[in-house]
């Protein structure tokens, strides 16, 4: 495979969003009763649905492009700082000294696999 170039972290960059929104939305719409149909019709649910389709059309072409051993915990350890911090900001949640370490680990794991793609 040859180095990836500028447009492969685009699509790996917009996929990580899709997928994190979509997360969150997901979360915002609430659906407790699986039966109660209503649940199912909310915008924020459709929404998550449609960015969850988008991410994974741009997830298959970084897959195409980067070794699946650098893309796939890459893009899995991206979307989990992602969801940590938007969860933090649109739902609430708290962002605690452990959980900001975490994050930092796991950002060192990225910047170590990003290196050697």
């Amino acid at each position: 495979m040859s180095t990836p170039g500028w447009t492969t972290w685009a699509l790996a960059t917009a996929a990580i969003a899709c997928n994190a929104v979509a997360q969150v939305l997901m979360k915002r719409a609430a659906v407790v009763d699986g039966l109660d149909w209503r649940l199912w019709l909310q915008p924020s649910l459709a929404a998550a649905v449609a960015l969850y389709g988008v991410s994974f059309a741009f997830t298959a072409l970084v897959f195409a492009r980067l070794p699946l051993t650098v893309a796939s915990p890459l893009m899995a350890g991206a979307i989990f700082i992602a969801i940590t911090v938007l969860s933090a900001l649109f739902l609430g949640e708290q962002l605690t000294a452990t959980r900001a370490a975490g994050m930092l680990l796991v950002l060192a794991g990225i910047a170590l696999l990003a290196r050697s793609a």
